[in-house]
């Protein structure tokens, strides 16, 4: 019998070990460890649960532990660390956190999904009560209890999490301070468009501060004001939200090596460097299609899909992922705001010669009512006309339209290309010209 084990339970980790004990199921003894007390969660909607729209933290779970045990057939362990990876003997050790007892476990295949660690911001204060950062469930639990005592809430941050946080709390009825060190909020779109989504997030009662620096927190048993370069913020609940690092401490323990992003390098089939040990996740680079190269953008979709294909290699397929072209959506307040590929910064930023066009369009039949405006936002390599990256925001239409542009990406299509497909269309869901087709033509004419 095979023996895998899969350290981290959540979008990576359960997706490979499922794959890989379909594809053994009497050959391989599949064991995953989960340092938190939550498995199989949908982290995207923890700001959803803050907020009150989905009521518990157990309705977050997709598969419960009672089902990945008996219909799955795999042995899961909450609250169990794994603190020590012995390689050359095929060895761990694990922490059961609650019993504070360390057991060894022998392993002939391993896969990393330890995710990413919330930054932080090193500064004075940092950690007092109130204080939070969003990743676990209990993290979720944390800012939603800690939230409903609060009457104002600092958020230092501008990010998707950030901004859709702002909505949470506003949910809540709190009063709700954004601050950015930088002059825009939504740093991988283009200004024009972050601004789109800052008016539609201030039209909402949320205080955005921009150009600021975190200075320190101040309190005494818990936060009650920020302090920064602009003055003191009142705040008895604080959510930093700066972005992810990838966990990678455990791997490079012993002799896993991670790439130029910091995160695992994987081949195509999430293989690291060292034999029979995969990498998926939040910890691991991808390949970024339109840059040819490796790239750390951790999110959701990305994580469940390099899961299952360590999974599938471990179970004796040959599969592979290609890549990703870096699709994100958000919904923040009434807007959806969507992207993939490239900005024109990243573009130019990795050498590339290009430009940018933006169109507004309905988002329906002009005669047919409920639409509403559509901001599309291309970018294009000057020469080969060829299609780089995308934004699009709007009130709706947004989210699956850039499907389409992603789609696009991965075909390697130009603009010319994009103009010319046949796109669907009916008075309740787009204009006989489609925003996506204006915003082509446009971009072709450069």
């Amino acid at each position: 019998m095979e023996r895998l084990i899969v350290i981290g339970g959540v979008a990576a980790g359960l997706s490979a070990a499922s794959a890989a004990k379909k594809l053994k199921k009497d050959s391989m003894d599949v064991t995953v460890f989960e340092k938190t007390g939550y498995v199989s969660y949908g982290a995207c909607s923890e700001p959803y649960y803050i907020s009150g729209i989905v009521p518990n933290p157990d309705d977050l779970i997709e598969v419960t532990p009672e089902d990945l045990e008996k219909k799955r057939k795999m042995h899961v362990f909450r609250r169990h660390e794994v603190v020590k990876v012995e390689y050359d003997k095929g060895m761990l050790d694990v922490l059961d956190i609650d019993r504070g007892v360390v057991s060894t476990h022998p392993f002939d295949y391993l896969v990393i999904t330890t995710g990413a660690i919330a930054k932080r911001l090193g500064v004075k204060g940092e950690g007092m009560n109130g204080i939070c950062t969003l990743r676990t469930v209990e993290d979720a639990t944390k800012i939603k209890a800690s939230a409903s005592s609060a009457e104002q809430v600092a958020i230092c941050g501008g990010g998707y999490i950030g901004l859709e946080m702002a909505e949470a709390f506003r949910h809540m009825g709190k009063e709700v301070t954004v601050l950015k060190k930088t002059a825009q909020m939504l740093m991988n779109f283009d200004p024009k468009m972050s601004s789109i989504v800052e008016e539609e997030v201030r039209s909402k009662g949320v205080k955005i501060i921009t150009g600021v620096d975190i200075l320190s927190f101040e309190g005494d048993n818990r936060v009650q004001q920020v302090i920064t370069s602009e003055g003191a913020i009142p705040a008895q609940t604080v959510l930093i939200s700066k972005g992810a690092v990838p966990n990678t401490s455990l791997a490079l323990s012993f002799g896993v090596k991670t790439g130029k992003t910091g995160a695992i390098e994987v081949d195509l089939h999430q293989k690291t460097n060292l034999d029979r040990v995969y990498a998926a996740g939040d910890c691991a680079e991808a390949h970024h299609l339109i840059l040819d190269g490796p790239a750390y953008i951790p999110l959701g979709t990305t994580a469940n899909k390099t899961g299952r294909v360590a999974g599938e290699n471990i179970g004796g397929l040959d599969t592979g992922f290609w890549g990703i072209v870096g699709t994100g959506v958000s919904k923040i307040f009434d807007l959806e705001v969507a992207r993939t590929g490239l900005s024109l910064d990243e573009a130019q930023k990795n050498g590339l010669d290009a430009y940018a066009t933006t169109i507004t369009h309905g988002s329906r039949s002009g005669h047919y009512p409920g639409g509403s405006p559509l901001y599309v936002h291309l970018v294009t390599q000057s020469g080969t006309r060829k299609l780089l990256g995308a934004q699009i925001v709007g009130r709706e239409g947004a989210a699956l339209r850039i499907n389409t542009l992603a789609a696009a990406l991965h075909a390697g299509m130009s603009v010319d290309d994009l103009y010319h497909l046949d796109m669907g269309y009916a008075p309740p869901f787009a204009p006989v010209w489609d925003a996506v087709l204006i915003a082509a033509n446009k971009a072709r004419k450069g």
